[in-house]
């Protein structure tokens, strides 16, 4: 039952922030005076109150998920998964940093080709760094606790570690149709790295591997999104 009730839980929380473009323009919140930032910081405030709201009722329903409000151990030896590049041998702290500058570069690569024929290169500003920062940090802790921390919390102890791994993957990858990037690309790319991070986090008993790696992609994609939207 808390299986369905977890499943049916996420798919809500995702309609709720895929549709919440739908209502936050009519919020009268002045957060930045650039419309796209504004924009983003509102979604980002919004994505924010929802996965603290996420957060609580996962801890009410699996107490022991608190345990995976930490780092974890990144010394322990990854599970074989030879499509990773993982042979069991090394460490997550050394599997961490060659997923690491490998998803990035992937994510790099991608962006770059959809930003190169634009003109945003002569009109962005390298002030506008923080911000992406700031939007990057909450945007990749506020979707590790949805579909990371709730789905392992509330999963672990019921469910084999390969069904939990696939419903996170499947979870995250899905809403992605619709983000950046977009259509089956964007649900194959988010639902892989969905798969990595919850194996992460499942493996390490703690999230900062998945915040750490999803941080980096989501800096790569919103200096894209800047770099393409914003003109001043």
């Amino acid at each position: 039952m808390k299986a369905v009730f977890t499943i049916l839980g996420i798919l809500l929380v995702t309609a709720a922030l895929v549709s919440a473009n739908r209502f936050l323009p009519d919020v009268r919140l002045t957060l930045h005076p650039n419309a796209f930032i504004n924009t983003l910081l509102k979604y980002q405030a919004f994505a924010l109150l929802v996965a603290l709201i996420v957060l609580v009722i996962t801890l009410k329903l699996s107490p022991e998920s608190k345990l995976l409000l930490k780092i974890g151990n990144l010394e322990l030896l990854p599970a074989k998964e030879k499509w990773l590049g993982m042979n069991g041998q090394s460490n997550w702290k050394v599997n961490m940093w060659q997923l690491a500058i490998f998803i990035s570069l992937a994510t790099a690569t991608f962006m770059f080709f959809a930003v190169k024929n634009t003109s945003g290169f002569s009109y962005f500003q390298w002030g506008f760094l923080p911000i992406v920062l700031l939007i990057s940090a909450t945007n990749s802790f506020s979707e590790e606790i949805i579909y990371r921390f709730a789905i392992n919390g509330n999963l672990m102890a019921i469910k084999s570690k390969g069904i939990v791994l696939l419903i996170s993957a499947m979870l995250f990858g899905i809403p992605h149709y619709m983000g950046f990037p977009s259509g089956l690309i964007g649900v194959i790319m988010a639902g892989v790295l969905g798969y990595i991070l919850s194996k992460a986090t499942y493996e390490t008993q703690g999230m900062g591997i998945a915040w750490f790696i999803h941080f980096l992609q989501d800096v790569i994609i919103f200096l894209a999104l800047f770099i393409m939207n914003v003109k001043s």
